[in-house]
């Protein structure tokens, strides 16, 4: 159940080794991969060179029938940040890969030619990709399910990944993806093209009985979770709206944080009433949190899509500007079909179009949109930046890179620690969440810090304490250790001590990461460490403690963090772009204050005493 492939392209050697001891200390997947990733890859490796390894880790439960049990993290050194990298999919390849037998495939080296590798069960093959290179993601997906039947599941890279567009993504089957980090350049640095997986045997789990017991409570709680509801009907959607009427919005490139028109434009009840046409499930999953996008009115009636992720409607429709929800679509399906992650490309785009209209861009600025919301100009710069053409090519290396050869551009340039900022606007709502964005190991990035119990309500900003704004009997019915509890909310519940959760929070997300289920709100609240333990020792039959899977979390953090430091991260990188300390937000109600460089370095000594790191 727990056996790792590792497959050096170099020499084409393939090997196995037993991973049964490293979940035991890691967890699994994103665990796992992490050990794997200090282990085996020194901190100053090239990102894009052959030394560097490729680590895809499906969680302990995936192919299991607990809620959620889909997802698979993918980790490298990142060669947009230079740091360590990872990002999590869903859908039905981890659930394929564990039917195989495995749950990791460890890829190093790089082949002197194009080449897929398949995993068919038993039989590991790598098999030659010429006929699949220069090809989009889904034309590779149709291809080789074509070839070699149609229940595989692809992980593949299309023609940014080929190019080494610093943030290509993985695209997991037809409409899922690997997106953050840059994880599609790293295997197009290898020449790989994909990795297809079919697998038919069964999940054992070392205590059936127990097993049982622990799924039934898994879906009991899910379902019943006060977030369930909303969350199947609108999906990541839910907080759009919300995100416009608190004035957080990352509005033309955090300039603005609100829109008159979002509602009727771009929000979810429009897209509920206009465009949600069914719901789309991962591998055992109650939530359905997807859908399928049908247009049924104006010029593009007839469109059909996977959507509409909050992320494509945040980042195209408000941070570029785009009105029309399936114009959003069709430039999350230009960034899908090259193979590139929807918030750095929009990031990239949203830079280039202020540093044009402040005359930076020269020679380029004709390739560039001089206004938000231009649509055809935006999927064009969006196509040559998957090309690596004209100004394209300078965008493909990410916002960091390419502020350094525009002079006086950086003030444009959102990103923190080189990966490009997403969907929501610190000033406009401080919190546990907007904390993650600078203490994430995996850099500026929102999915990896987030309360349980996070609030989309319009607060005075106090950026040590949040208010509670769910009822008492939840807090005190949360799965969280009762120190714990005390500690971050004090008792009886006063309010959220936001480097302590910050902290609590990242442990939890990373259990998560590593069992392989969802952190959507009906998991993430639902279920906490005394469940994850129960579960674990049901599953792979080693003894867990609540205490012990904390430690275990905690720990994975830390070996990420040390990784990052001795690829030379500084303490001064934990910092927002200068936008955001020396400008006001414009709101519906006025103008929120900018950040305080001042309070935000004291709550990071605190997060920083929490973990205690130095």
């Amino acid at each position: 159940m727990f056996k790792i492939i590792k497959i050096d392209l170099s020499s084409k050697k393939i090997d196995f080794e037993d991973a049964t001891n490293l979940h035991r200390d890691y967890l699994g997947g994103l665990g796992v991969n992490t050990k794997l990733l200090v282990e085996f890859t020194p901190p100053d490796v090239d990102p894009l060179g052959p030394e560097n390894n490729l680590i895809f880790g499906a969680g302990t439960f995936v192919g299991t029938l607990l809620p959620t049990a889909a997802r698979t993290e993918l980790t490298s050194k990142s060669p947009l940040s230079n740091r360590f990298g990872t990002s999590n999919s869903g859908g039905l390849w981890g659930a394929a890969l564990k039917f195989a037998g495995y749950s990791h495939v460890v890829v190093t080296g790089k082949s002197p030619t194009p080449v897929y590798i398949t995993i068919n069960n038993n039989q590991i093959n790598i098999e030659d990709a010429t006929h699949l290179w220069g090809l989009n993601t889904c034309e590779t997906v149709e291809r080789i399910k074509r070839e070699k039947g149609s229940d595989y599941q692809v992980a593949g890279i299309g023609p940014a990944g080929e190019k080494l567009v610093r943030f290509a993504s993985v695209q997991n089957n037809y409409h899922g993806a690997w997106g953050r980090t840059g994880m599609g350049a790293v295997m197009g640095s290898k020449n790989l093209k994909a990795v297809a997986v079919r697998g038919t045997g069964e999940i054992r789990v070392a205590d059936r009985r127990s097993f049982a017991g622990v799924m039934t409570e898994a879906f009991k709680k899910v379902i019943n979770n006060d977030s369930f509801g909303y969350t199947k009907r609108y999906g990541s959607m839910v907080v759009a709206d919300p995100y416009n009427k608190i004035g957080a919005l990352p509005g033309h490139n955090f300039t603005r944080g609100y829109f008159d028109d979002w509602v009727d434009t771009r929000g979810r009840g429009i897209f509920e009433k206009k465009y949600k046409e069914k719901d789309l499930a991962c591998f055992s999953c109650p939530i359905a949190c997807t859908h399928w996008t049908n247009v049924r009115e104006g010029k593009y009636k007839g469109y059909e899509n996977k959507g509409l992720e909050v992320s494509f409607d945040l980042e195209f429709g408000a941070k570029l500007g785009i009105k029309e929800i399936a114009e959003i679509l069709k430039c999350a399906e230009v960034c899908n079909l090259y193979g590139m992650d929807v918030i750095s490309a929009s990031g990239v785009v949203a830079f280039a179009i202020e540093a044009n209209q402040n005359g930076l861009l020269g020679k380029f600025g004709a390739e560039v949109p001089g206004t938000w919301g231009d649509f055809p100009g935006i999927v064009k710069l969006l196509e040559h930046i998957g090309q690596r053409k004209g100004v394209g090519d300078m965008l493909a290396e990410g916002i960091k890179r390419a502020s350094l050869n525009i002079p006086g551009s950086d003030r444009y340039a959102m990103q923190i620690k080189g990966v490009e900022m997403p969907v929501r606007d610190p000033r406009g709502k401080w919190d546990v969440w907007m904390l993650g964005y600078l203490t994430n190991t995996r850099c500026g990035d929102h999915l990896r810090t987030r309360s349980p119990v996070d609030n989309l309500l319009g607060q005075v900003r106090d950026c040590f304490e949040e208010e509670i704004a769910v009822a008492e009997d939840i807090i005190n019915n949360l799965d969280m250790p009762k120190n714990l509890k005390k500690a971050i909310f004090g008792a009886p519940p006063y309010k959220v001590d936001i480097p302590l959760m910050a902290k609590y929070a990242e442990d939890l997300i990373t259990i998560i990461n590593s069992a392989g289920l969802c952190i959507r709100p009906p998991v993430h609240r639902a279920l906490g460490a005394d469940f994850y333990a129960r579960a674990l020792t049901a599953v792979t039959g080693h003894s867990y403690t609540e205490r012990e899977v904390l430690a275990a979390a905690s720990n994975i953090w830390d070996l990420q963090h040390e990784f990052n430091v001795r690829a030379g991260e500084k303490k001064a990188e934990y910092v927002f772009p200068d936008r955001f300390y020396e400008e006001a937000l414009p709101v519906r109600s006025g103008n929120k204050p900018p950040l305080s460089r001042d309070v935000i370095n004291r709550v990071l000594q605190r997060y920083f005493a929490a973990r205690k790191w130095k």
